[in-house]
């Protein structure tokens, strides 16, 4: 009786091939990932600019005005690298001395490799700081 030995060679490559492409898969799904997370970095960065000029601004007609300039400013940036994202400002300012004002970021993040990974469309997040109004600053009447 004569056994035959199988060859491991055959085995060994299609289990690279498989790890190869889930390896590059992942790749790709965490490379996806990066536009959300840094349009999530610069939207809660530009809540909480907006959040603190409309808590410290002296002038409480100017207050609302000033935090939605402060918030595009933040998200225009230079460092914010979030070229695609889609950005909505909203601000509640305060009704009246140490009454809570609230600013709200929204965002839409593209999704790298769309047509790759095949996903859908990317859904709106948001980011948002309640502030109070500093009444020792501000003049309200």
């Amino acid at each position: 009786m004569k056994r035959t030995r199988l060859s491991e060679q055959g085995q060994a490559m299609a289990e690279t091939a498989l790890f190869a492409v889930l390896a590059v898969l992942m790749a790709f799904g965490l490379l996806a990932w990066i536009p959300t997370h840094r349009a999530r970095t610069a939207a809660t960065a530009a809540a909480y600019a907006c959040s603190q000029f409309l808590s410290q601004s002296p002038d409480p007609s100017r207050a609302q005005h000033n935090a939605v300039n402060v918030a595009r400013r933040t998200l225009n940036a230079d460092w914010s690298a979030t070229a695609g994202v889609q950005y909505r400002v909203q601000v509640s300012p305060p009704n009246g001395p140490g009454q809570a004002g609230r600013c709200l970021v929204t965002f839409q993040a593209p999704i790298l490799f769309n047509g790759f990974l095949g996903l859908g469309a990317s859904d709106w997040h948001s980011e948002w700081f309640i502030s109070r109004s500093e009444t020792w600053k501000a003049r309200w009447r």
